[in-house]
């Protein structure tokens, strides 16, 4: 077919852009497709990551409403498989939390702190269960005997957790018969703000029972 000079000329102007710039502009391209499949084949990982560490938390689920050794085994196995293979996803550390809880509760504390204290490890990646995490571990610690290993996890407490942690605090010096620094951290925990009224009445009673201090 043949052209005419014009459409020549157009045909010869539009062959020298693409030799100017077809290159760059495919490299463009394959660019912005290797961004989006990759951006694509992240979304699909992480999506499965979610499913398969759903499926483990449901096993810890479930498992903690018996108490038996096979529970016990049972959420043991499924929690692992989240710390090590799942750790990034939200399952592992409400995983881990629940886990803790249901160990303690059976009466393996040294197996309940080592679920705490990987969770507590993973600071970054939990900042929201990271505080219940410590405040648990204080907890167990005491129950121990453990006393100053407890009041270490209570130094620094984060916001929002100012009053829980000193109100802990007082149970464990109180424990240690520390009344006047047990006080002390009853009343900070007074005067921490947004106090709900049951928090308030717990900490008074623990105060009058004392001597009204």
């Amino acid at each position: 077919m043949a052209f005419d000079l014009e459409e020549q000329e157009k045909i010869d102007t539009l062959k020298a852009w693409w030799d100017r710039w077809g290159t760059p502009i495919t490299s463009v391209i394959t660019v912005i497709l290797l961004g989006f499949l990759a951006w694509y084949g992240w979304q699909w990982y992480q999506s499965n990551q979610s499913r398969q560490a759903l499926g483990y938390f449901e096993v810890v689920q479930s498992a903690s409403l018996h108490d038996d050794k096979a529970a016990a085994s049972r959420v043991n196995e499924a929690s692992a498989v989240l710390q090590k293979d799942y750790a990034k996803t939200a399952y592992a550390g409400r995983a881990t939390l629940l886990a803790a809880s249901f160990l303690a509760k059976s009466n393996q504390p040294e197996l309940a702190q080592g679920q705490l204290n990987w969770l507590i490890a993973q600071g970054e990646d939990f900042p929201v269960l990271v505080p219940v995490a410590r405040l648990r571990l204080a907890s167990l610690l005491a129950d121990q005997g453990k006393y100053d290993e407890a009041l270490k996890q209570l130094d620094n407490p984060p916001a929002g957790f100012n009053a829980v942690y000193k109100d802990r605090a007082g149970d464990i010096l109180i424990v240690q018969g520390k009344k006047e620094e047990a006080v002390k951290q009853w009343n900070a925990a007074l005067e921490q703000q947004e106090l709900t009224p049951d928090f308030i009445r717990t900490v008074q009673l623990k105060l009058n029972a004392l001597g009204g201090e």
